[in-house]
């Protein structure tokens, strides 16, 4: 009596591991994840560092080639979680207790300094204010919308991210005297790191 055949595509031949997965043959070379990331256009031109974490947003790529200094990578880091925190905040989770999901629950706190959107808010809007308008735009355009900096935006990135790591207490200097002069310059007070 002859064998059914099996219905769909037949397996591949080669080794099995006992879960049924196919083992790597030993004639197929292994690629490295070093390999795979070079062949990533937003990675190129990175050499060995392609592979690197922070090579996955513009301002970890501009923080790899030296534009800007690890300091202020964090300082937009930071500033963009800051952003997501508050966008989240805008049409949030809908309480189920007011009948058919409507209503925001947020809306009810007893005490508004204790509102999680609030204090998102407030980060969000205190670390806004520390910016003027066209360091707001191209802080957002590179660390929020993970747009490249133009070269002519450049020199307003690093005041704008220096002004950041003042206002987010990323830095230890001069933490008490910086209370009431609005006008005080924070672009002289931090390295400036080097333009290509």
């Amino acid at each position: 009596m002859a064998s059914k055949r099996r219905k769909g595509r037949p397996r591949k031949p080669g080794h099995r591991y006992r879960n049924g997965n196919l083992r790597p043959s030993s004639h197929e070379p292994a690629v490295s994840p070093a390999a795979i990331a070079a062949t990533q256009p937003h990675r190129q031109g990175l050499g060995d560092r392609a592979a690197d974490q922070k090579a996955e947003s513009e301002l970890g790529r501009m923080a790899l080639r030296g534009q800007v200094t690890a300091l202020q990578c964090l300082a937009g880091q930071r500033y963009a979680a800051q952003w997501r925190a508050y966008l989240g905040t805008l049409d949030g989770p809908r309480s189920p207790q007011r009948g058919h999901g409507r209503g925001n629950g947020c809306n009810e706190c007893d005490p508004p300094r204790a509102c999680a959107c609030e204090h998102a808010k407030r980060a969000w809007t205190r670390s806004t204010l520390a910016l003027d308008r066209e360091a707001v735009v191209m802080v957002a355009r590179v660390a929020c919308w993970d747009m490249p900096c133009p070269a002519w935006g450049l020199s307003t990135l690093i005041t704008g991210l220096n002004a950041l790591t003042q206002t987010l207490g990323l830095t230890t200097q001069d933490k008490s005297g910086r209370c009431g002069n609005a006008s005080w310059n924070t672009a002289s007070a931090l390295p400036q790191p080097k333009t290509l």
